[in-house]
């Protein structure tokens, strides 16, 4: 477990044709010319700021407790105890809760976890809570029919799809893909303005489909911890249960799967 090997991962585009999208835009009512090197400089240096907040990531109580508190859902919705185990973790479900509503609750339950025994969430945790419910939200989109109508019992038999081996590989690939696309989004457009002046992408039409091209590449580059995290999920659980200490050891070799995916990207750019 953990040693598989993909070779390069396909995506759609290169991280320099993504950064491209923003530094390459001109800005409104004109501008100077974005060369090359500046694509590559920004791409780079966006990259390297990624990976050091990501190891630091590691560390973070909210990002851990997030994490942890996926695994505990998805083990809940196995059970017929499922609105009992979810009030244990804080979440609040009624019989006409719908999987916009769970996924707020999810984000409030890290929260007041947070508050109670920290002295509150941090930037980086926040990333992962809007990660979080991110990834359940578009995975749960696939499954449901409207994320706005789904009743209490289906929002268990979603979040029960994402409970299996294959399953919580793909919520662990949409939330580390998630959690990355948000620190790339928050260093690039830093990076960018501190070389360039200014921010380059002035309509809500450039703005939206910045942010689909990240998503796609973000998720792209977390097919490299896919079939870890369904793995280790199914075989920690069967051996020994998973817990908040396991399940941080293992949210650090995961960001640092991501690292080196990041890593590799700088150098193939």
């Amino acid at each position: 477990m953990g040693h598989t090997r993909l070779g390069a991962v396909p995506k759609t585009r290169k991280w320099t044709e993504i950064v491209e999208q923003v530094a390459g835009s001109p800005v409104e009512g004109g501008g100077v010319a974005v060369s090359l090197s500046d694509i590559d400089w920004i791409a780079a240096r966006t990259l390297d700021a990624t990976q050091s907040g990501l190891e630091k990531a590691s560390k973070d109580p909210g990002v851990r407790y997030t994490f942890y508190l996926l695994t505990q859902i998805a083990l809940a919705s196995r059970s017929p105890a499922w609105k009992d185990l979810l009030g244990k973790l804080g979440i609040r479900l009624t019989e006409d809760s719908t999987v916009f509503e769970f996924t707020a609750e999810v984000h409030d339950a890290v929260d007041r976890y947070l508050n109670d025994t920290l002295a509150g969430t941090s930037d980086v945790g926040e990333m992962a809570q809007q990660a979080a419910g991110e990834a359940i939200a578009s995975l749960a989109g696939t499954r449901t029919p409207n994320l706005f109508g789904t009743m209490g019992v289906e929002v268990q038999d979603t979040i029960r799809s994402l409970s299996t081996k294959k399953g919580f590989g793909e919520l662990g690939q949409r939330f580390f893909g998630r959690f990355v696309a948000r620190f790339l989004n928050f260093y690039l457009s830093r990076v960018t303005a501190a070389t360039l002046g200014s921010p380059r992408l002035q309509q809500l039409g450039d703005v939206a489909r910045f942010n689909d091209a990240l998503k796609v590449h973000c998720d792209q580059s977390a097919r490299i911890v896919r079939d870890f995290c369904g793995e280790w999920y199914s075989k920690t659980e069967y051996q020994e249960g998973i817990d908040a200490d396991n399940s941080s050891r293992f949210l650090a070799v995961a960001l640092q799967k991501l690292r080196n995916e990041l890593e590799k990207q700088k150098a193939d750019s």
